[in-house]
């Protein structure tokens, strides 16, 4: 499965600005395109410190939100790749 790739891997963000707007974060990218980003991506980006793994981050979605483990994995694969197509993430190795 992709997440069994990708849970130990850092989310890096990158983008030039955020602002949150009640629970919409507002992101723009490098190329100055602006996106609106639900209260789940913002969370999940917020808590993409440059240290923290993709699956330290699950834990704590599941700590907050009443999901199942495997559901959140698939749209944890999801969200990660729009968010990295976007230009507004990046995954690298733990070092």
């Amino acid at each position: 499965m992709i997440f069994d790739w990708i849970k130990n891997k850092v989310p890096h963000c990158s983008f030039v600005k955020k602002k949150f707007d009640d629970d919409i974060l507002i992101i723009c990218t490098e190329d100055l395109i602006i996106y609106y980003l639900n209260s789940t991506a913002a969370f999940f980006i917020t808590l993409s410190d440059g240290k923290s793994t993709v699956d330290d981050i699950k834990k704590k979605f599941l700590e907050r939100y009443d999901v199942e483990e495997k559901e959140l994995e698939k749209d944890f694969v999801d969200m990660i790749r729009d968010l990295q197509w976007k230009g507004i993430l990046t995954l690298e190795d733990y070092l």
